[in-house]
C-alpha cells in the first residue's frame, strides 16, 4: 500500500494545478477591463447651414457607431436656436415627418432619429421661455412624441415652473425608461452590461443670457466654481452608491477654462463634455474642416479631485463635427489614459470629404427627409421679402396686450394709411393687441434681433420674409 501514495499524491497535486489555473485568482495579473465609444457634440443650433451638415453628421454618427458596440450618444446642449430653420417646422407640410408641426420640433426629432440618448440642457433651450421648452420635450399625444431621450441638469430646479416641473424625474434612472423627462442624471447601460452614468450641468449665467422662467439656477453666485462643482458632485455622489463607476459630466457651461476646474475639483468623474465653448479640440490624426484650426489637443487629460484621469472633451457645433472618444477602463472603472489611440479618437469633420472617410454610411432616412422638408419652406418662403426693418418688431403675447409696442404702432400705422386712401377725414387705428399674434425678428437668449440673414436664398439681416 505505501508504494502507491506517491501516485496519489501526484494525482492530487495534478488535480490541484489544474483548479489553480483556472482560478479567478489569476485574472490579478490581467485586470478586467471594458471599452467605451463615446460620441458626443453640443451647440448644434439648427440653422440654414444645417440643412447640409446635419445629413452628413448622421452618415458620419452611423459610421462610428457600428465600430463599437459598447457606444453611447451624448449631447451637451443647445439642441436648437430660434431662427429660419427652427420655425421652418412650423410649417403645414412638415405634418407628414414631424407627426406634427410645430418650430423647433425638427431639432428635436432629427437628434431622435440619429440615436442620442441624453442631452444637457444649454442657454438655447430657454430661448423662447419654459413653455416652449416643454413643449419640445413632451410627447403631445397628437402624433409629435417629443424627445426620446431625458435632458439633464443637476443645478437647475424646476420646482416653481408650471410649465417644466410636471416633465421633472428622480435622479439616476435607466435612460431609456425616461424619454420625454428631465432630471440631474440618468443611467445608460452598455450591451456588455457596464452602467455608465451621465450627469448634466447648466451654465449658472442663464438667467443673464436667456429666459428660464420661474427656472431657478444654483449657485446663487454666477462666478463660484467651487459652489457649482459641490452641486455637481452631489449627482455624482449619488450614482456612486448605487454602483456606477463610470461618470460623465455633460456640462453646458459656456467657458472651456470653468470645465478644466471642474475636471480637478469633482471626485468621480471620469469624462466631461464640454458645451458652450465650441472649443474645437483635434489630435494631429484629424482632418480639420477648411479654414477651421484646432484650439487643444483631443482629448484634453486632469486629474480628478480623487488623483484619477479625467478626459475632457469637445468640439465645435453647428453639426461640423462629430466627437468620439474610444478609451478603456479598468475594472473599478478607472479611465485608462494610455488606451486612447489618436486614430480613433478626435473630432471627425462633416463635410463630404468627412463623410467619405467615416465609410459614407447613410445617414438616418428621417434625417434626411426633414432636411429635405425644411429645405423646401426655406427657399419658399425666406426668400420672398416685404421690408426690411433694424429693430426686432414686439408681438409678444405678454408685451402686445399690456403695453404699447413697435409692431403694434406700425400696424396701426398701416391701418390708418390704407384707410385714408378711401376716406381722408379718418383720424385714428385702434388695433385688438390680442389680434397680434408674433413677432418679426429672433431672439437669442436675452437678445431679441431682427430677422437674420439667409445666404441660402439671398437675403439680408433685416429682411421681413
Amino acid at each position: 500500500m505505501p508504494a502507491k501514495w506517491p501516485k496519489i499524491t501526484i494525482l492530487a497535486f495534478v488535480a490541484l494545478s489544474s483548479l489553480i489555473t483556472v482560478s479567478p485568482a489569476s485574472s490579478q495579473d490581467t485586470p478586467a477591463r471594458f471599452t467605451l465609444q463615446l460620441l458626443h457634440a453640443s451647440d448644434l443650433e439648427g440653422g440654414v447651414e444645417a440643412l447640409d451638415n446635419a445629413p452628413r453628421f448622421s452618415s458620419v454618427l452611423n459610421a462610428l457607431k457600428a465600430e463599437e458596440p459598447n457606444t453611447i450618444i451624448i449631447g451637451a446642449g443647445d439642441t436648437y436656436i430660434p431662427g429660419a430653420f427652427f420655425a421652418a417646422g412650423n410649417d403645414p407640410s412638415l405634418r407628414g415627418v414631424l407627426g406634427r408641426e410645430g418650430s423647433g420640433r425638427a431639432d428635436i426629432l432629427m437628434l431622435n432619429a440619429m440615436g442620442f440618448m441624453a442631452s444637457a440642457l444649454g442657454n438655447h433651450e430657454f430661448d423662447l421661455g419654459t413653455g416652449t421648452l416643454a413643449s419640445l420635450i413632451a410627447d403631445d399625444g397628437r402624433g409629435y412624441v417629443g424627445a426620446e431621450f431625458p435632458f439633464l441638469s443637476a443645478n437647475l430646479d424646476f420646482s416653481l415652473d408650471n410649465n417644466l416641473a410636471p416633465l421633472v424625474v428622480g435622479a439616476g434612472l435607466e435612460a431609456k425608461s425616461i424619454p420625454n423627462r428631465i432630471s440631474k442624471s440618468a443611467v445608460i447601460t452598455v450591451p456588455s452590461g457596464e452602467n455608465i452614468g451621465v450627469v448634466g450641468a447648466t451654465t449658472p449665467w442663464l438667467p443673464k443670457i436667456s429666459i428660464p422662467g420661474d427656472v431657478r439656477v444654483y449657485p446663487e453666485n454666477r462666478n463660484d466654481v467651487p459652489a457649482l462643482a459641490a452641486i455637481i458632485q452631489e449627482s455624482v455622489d449619488e450614482l456612486k452608491s448605487s454602483g456606477v463607476k463610470v461618470i460623465i459630466l455633460a456640462g453646458h457651461l459656456q467657458r472651456f477654462s470653468i470645465d478644466e476646474t471642474l475636471a480637478g475639483l469633482l471626485d468621480g468623474v471620469d469624462i466631461i463634455i464640454s458645451g458652450g465653448s465650441n472649443a474645437l479640440l483635434a489630435d494631429n490624426t484629424d482632418r480639420l474642416r477648411d479654414g477651421d484650426t484646432a484650439d487643444g489637443d483631443y482629448p484634453i487629460l486632469g486629474t480628478s479631485a480623487g488623483e484619477e484621469p479625467v478626459a475632457i472633451v469637445s468640439t465645435d457645433g453647428n453639426y461640423k463635427y462629430v466627437g468620439r472618444l474610444v478609451v478603456d477602463f479598468d475594472e473599478t472603472g478607472v479611465l485608462i489614459p494610455e488606451s486612447i489611440n489618436a486614430e480613433l479618437s478626435g473630432a471627425f469633420a462633416t463635410d463630404e470629404a468627412g463623410v467619405l472617410n467615416a465609410g459614407d454610411a447613410a445617414p438616418a432616412p428621417q434625417v434626411a427627409a426633414i432636411t429635405e422638408a425644411i429645405r423646401d419652406v426655406v427657399l419658399a418662403k425666406d426668400g420672398v421679402t416685404f421690408g426690411r426693418t433694424s429693430v426686432y418688431l414686439e408681438g409678444r403675447r405678454g408685451a402686445v396686450r399690456t403695453e404699447e409696442t413697435n409692431l403694434g404702432d406700425l400696424t396701426a400705422d398701416a391701418n390708418l394709411d390704407a384707410a385714408r386712401r378711401v376716406d381722408p377725414n379718418v383720424v385714428a387705428s385702434i388695433k385688438n393687441g390680442g389680434g397680434t399674434r408674433a413677432s418679426i425678428g429672433v431672439n437669442v437668449g436675452a437678445r431679441d434681433l431682427p430677422p437674420p440673414a439667409n445666404p441660402l436664398v439671398g437675403k439680408a439681416e433685416g429682411e421681413i420674409s
